[in-house]
This record gives C-alpha cells, sequence and structure tokens, in this order.
C-alpha cells in the first residue's frame, strides 16, 4: 500500500499539479480525502441509510423498481460530498474585470468532472473568482440539487426516483459543507 500511496504521489506531483494550482498538492488532497471520509461514513450511517430504507418500503409499496436509481443516488452522495472542492481549481482575484460570470460557475459545478479533464489537459482556460471557496455555501448546495432533481426527471419518468437522486446529491454536498464548518446544525 504504501509503494501506491508513493507511485500515486509522485504522478500527481510531477505530471498532475503541474495543470493546478499550486497549493493543489497529494498531500492536501490526501488530507482533504481523509477529513471527509470519517463524517461521510458517520452521516451515510445515520442519514443515508434510514432514507434508503425509507425508499426500498416506498419502492414496494408504489411498486417501482428502485435499485439501480439507489445504487446511482448512493455514488452522487459521494461525488456531491467533495464536489465543494472543485473550487480549488478557480483562482483568487481581485480584479473585478477578471471575475468569472455564473454560467462559468455552474458550468464547473454541474459538470466538473468534464472540466477537470479540460484543466489537466491544458486545453480549458482559467477560471478566477473574487471569492475564496466559492462553491461552500448553502446556495451552491440549493442549486446543485435543483440541477440533480431535473437530471432525475430526465432519466426518470418517476418523481420517487428523480428526488431520490436529488436528495442524495444534496446531502453530500451539506454534508461537505458541515465537515468545513460552513453551516452548522443546532
Amino acid at each position: 500500500m504504501r509503494k501506491t500511496r508513493k507511485k500515486l504521489s509522485e504522478y500527481w506531483d510531477n505530471l498532475i499539479s503541474s495543470k493546478l494550482p499550486s497549493f493543489a498538492t497529494f498531500k492536501k488532497i490526501e488530507d482533504e480525502i481523509k477529513e471527509h471520509f470519517g463524517f461521510a461514513s458517520w452521516a451515510f450511517k445515520r442519514i443515508i441509510l434510514p432514507i434508503a430504507v425509507f425508499y426500498l418500503l416506498a419502492s414496494f409499496i408504489f411498486q417501482v423498481r428502485i435499485f439501480a436509481p439507489l445504487f446511482i443516488s448512493l455514488l452522487i452522495f459521494l461525488y456531491s460530498n467533495f464536489l465543494p472542492d472543485v473550487g480549488y481549481l478557480v483562482k483568487k482575484t481581485n480584479d473585478k474585470r477578471k471575475d468569472w460570470k455564473w454560467q462559468e460557475k455552474y458550468t464547473l459545478l454541474f459538470f466538473a468532472p468534464i472540466v477537470i479533464y479540460y484543466v489537466i489537459a491544458g486545453r480549458a482556460k482559467p477560471l478566477y473568482s473574487i471569492h475564496d471557496r466559492p462553491f461552500h455555501n448553502f446556495k451552491s448546495a440549493a442549486v446543485y440539487g435543483v440541477f440533480l432533481f431535473v437530471i432525475g426527471m430526465l432519466l426518470w419518468d418517476e418523481l420517487l426516483k428523480a428526488s431520490m437522486l436529488a436528495i442524495f446529491g444534496f446531502l453530500g454536498f451539506s454534508v461537505h459543507l458541515l465537515v468545513d464548518k460552513n453551516f452548522k446544525i443546532n
């Protein structure tokens, strides 16, 4: 395992990090994953699992096949738990003329894997924001939840399946914000 970690660290620091901001080192990414994984597993056991059981019971009552959407929603929960940190690809600026447009911001939020690919390939223009950590707020979580609901409605014609995708994605995003102490639950 240590050799794998060492090789991955070398690969990241020598190849990938040259395309990312200087603070996005392998150590920083590893620390972020460690920080969020513990609370994500806690939230999975105490929040997501009961919701999944509820959806399974609802699927039996409404006689809807739910296993594939449930699996996709669980993957979206994990993905969404790390999504707010995609803002690390955005460079901080004080120049309001360089500040990104709302289309660029939400394109990065909604289609992060595609944008990350283009950043690493060197084919994306740099994004600038006047805000630190641009996705670490409730508004971004809510907009992302609505986006997932629309995607869910495009994928499935049942409201139960579409809402499940949106709820799991929103919860994953919110769990990340809770870990980073961007908002609190009393």
